[in-house]
């Protein structure tokens, strides 16, 4: 009886363990566009990503992936006004994947911020 009950609760950990893995691999190399600001989008392509507010190019990163659900992006090119720096990191950990749209959580590393501001949730969506 102890077996089959210890049996049972390695199988249902296992079951939980499992559904809650994420597949982050459709988001290696997309277009993704922020609901509440769909204007502002950001599209990884390799080791690349770029960021548009109204069409036009804002900022450009280098990307290094450190997990399959977390990459850190560092400014390779700043365009337009921003407080983002060229050199500063933002380390982005994807928690949470629902249907085309995903959750991001950010902390960025610059100047003002060596040990890291964290920004806990941003959602994004594939575009079409």
């Amino acid at each position: 009886m102890k077996k089959q009950l210890t049996l049972t609760i390695f199988l249902l950990l296992g079951v939980i363990g499992y559904s809650q893995s994420l597949d982050c691999s459709k988001l290696k190399n997309v277009k993704a566009v922020d609901p509440d600001y769909p204007k502002k989008i950001f599209v990884i392509n390799g080791a690349i990503q770029e960021s548009f507010d109204n069409g036009v190019l804002k900022m450009v990163w280098s990307v290094k992936w450190i997990t399959d659900c977390q990459y850190e992006i560092t400014c390779t090119k700043k365009i337009a006004e921003s407080q983002i720096e060229v050199g500063d990191r933002i380390v982005i950990d994807i928690v949470s994947i629902d249907g085309d749209c995903f959750t991001l959580k950010r902390t960025l590393y610059c100047k003002n911020f060596p040990e890291g501001d964290v920004d806990s949730g941003s959602t994004y969506c594939i575009a079409k």
